[in-house]
């Protein structure tokens, strides 16, 4: 899963961000630092998996290490310099993620709120193959308050692939979006 991932060489001029890992060592290191979000997190994991996940990974890069620290508890929220996240979730089959895809489901925090946001901001939003990234995927950028956002949720064969990118230039983002579908076989 870590090879399908956002690699060094999609996101250009970010570090990748201790947080990231397979998500079960995700909600471990989650579960002492930020119980609230690990009891979230946990039990929405749960709940893919009972609908035929069964391994994903979260992928973090910052420009620094404070932006890739705004993730954590003690963090902003908010990164300064750039922040791409990604989540990259195996199926048992290429039904079963179509399905999860059209479900408009939640896992750490991604999901179709993401794209209300964007659509609320009054950014732009593309769905299906005109997103580059096949039939069942969607895309979003805008700017809000000085912040460029970008996200892009996708399935294709057996994987749902989520991506969201905070002031990083959208045509890098879709770079590593790109990058990451091309890898998945």
């Amino acid at each position: 899963m870590q090879s399908i991932a956002p690699q060094p060489g999609d996101v250009s001029g970010l570090q990748r961000c201790t947080e990231s890992g397979d998500v079960d060592e995700v909600l471990r290191d989650e579960k002492s630092k930020n119980p609230m979000a690990y009891d979230l997190n946990a039990t929405e994991w749960e709940q893919w998996k009972t609908r035929g996940a069964f391994d994903a990974y979260f992928a973090v890069y910052g420009r620094t290490a404070s932006d890739c620290a705004a993730l954590s508890v003690s963090g902003t929220g908010a990164p300064t310099g750039g922040l791409i996240a990604a989540l990259i979730v195996k199926f048992k089959s290429e039904a079963i993620a179509a399905r999860n895809y059209g479900a408009d489901s939640t896992l750490f925090g991604f999901g179709p709120r993401d794209i209300a946001f964007i659509k609320l901001a009054g950014g732009s939003v593309t769905t299906g193959s005109d997103t580059g990234l096949g039939p069942r995927s969607v895309i979003g950028s805008g700017s809000v308050a000085g912040s460029t956002y970008y996200f892009a949720f996708w399935q294709n064969k057996t994987f749902d692939s989520y991506l969201g990118a905070y002031d990083v230039a959208s045509a890098d983002a879709r770079g590593a979006a790109n990058s990451v579908n091309q890898r998945i076989r």
